[in-house]
């Protein structure tokens, strides 16, 4: 990372830390309880262990690999104000579909249900970052890199991508204007990512722009109260016990199972397949 990216980061933290406590304060000042301390503590453990995790997650894989890809890959991005925007648009659909198959694949979503575990939506939820996570999310921004664009322009935008949904985890904002709200991702789309409503679950999958889940047919509006967390509540604040408890999961799904098939299955199949009758039936035959 050069220093600047330091800056970056440092900056960023700080805007961070500023707008939590000031939506902690609005709470309090109106007298709701949207905030709880352990709950709080376990965030911070984990967008700090995702943190150092990430160092080594840009110098493997997006300095190194990405670069590597560019070099031999098309060079084709152009010198213009408007590549701006190309990668913009690129970094953002390539995130929409790391996020959307951080859903449907099962090891992945042993990566990613630690940012969902939170029964509580504010400003510090947005902190509770699957530790793992830079280890994994390289490979979708590889084309990026292929027709011409640096590992650094990359990082860059996808920073300033992850920097915007800071500001979308927040039930101080109700609904914006109608135009803010068919373009962008906005507070109100992304409480709907995280409830467990059966409406809800699995839909709002994107980054800045809500546009990728209305063309992909993963959109659904705010009607109903939201009620957060995962369908199977995590009951501990220990951060490594959030970050990693399902791997165990997996490990035993995979140790029962009768066949490489079944193993495979229980890896990247959906989470919900390794509760189907199917999943039973092969662990029962163990």
């Amino acid at each position: 990372m050069k220093p600047e990216d330091w800056w970056f980061a440092l900056a960023a933290f700080a805007m961070f830390a500023l707008f939590i406590v000031l939506e902690w304060g609005y709470w309090r000042w109106r007298g709701v309880r949207k905030f709880e301390t352990k709950d709080a503590l376990a965030n911070y453990s984990l967008v700090a262990m995702q943190f150092s995790l990430s160092v080594l997650g840009k110098i493997l894989f997006i300095v190194t690999v990405l670069d590597w890809i560019q070099q031999h890959g098309l060079r084709l991005a152009p010198d213009r104000w408007w590549a701006g925007v190309l990668l913009f648009l690129g970094v953002d659909l390539g995130y929409y579909w790391f996020h959307r198959l951080s859903h449907r694949v099962r090891f992945l979503w042993a990566i990613h249900e630690s940012h969902h575990s939170s029964e509580l939506m504010n400003l510090s939820v947005a902190l509770r970052q699957p530790p793992l996570e830079p280890l994994v999310d390289w490979p979708f921004f590889s084309a990026l890199a292929w027709v011409g664009f640096s590992a650094h322009a990359i990082l860059t935008m996808y920073a300033l991508n992850l920097t915007y949904q800071f500001f979308i985890h927040t039930e101080a904002i109700n609904k914006l204007p109608r135009w803010l709200e068919a373009v962008f991702n906005t507070p109100s789309h992304h409480r709907v990512h995280h409830g467990t409503n059966p409406e809800y679950i699995d839909k709002n999958y994107a980054g800045v722009l809500i546009i990728w889940d209305r063309l992909f047919a993963s959109f659904e509006p705010e009607v109903a109260p939201v009620r957060y967390g995962v369908l199977h509540p995590v009951r501990s604040h220990n951060p490594l016990f959030v970050g990693f408890h399902l791997w165990w999961d997996i490990a035993r799904d995979v140790w029962r199972a009768d066949s490489w098939s079944a193993k495979l299955k229980y890896v990247f199949f959906p989470p919900d397949w390794a509760e189907s009758p199917t999943a039973q039936q092969v662990q029962g035959k163990s």
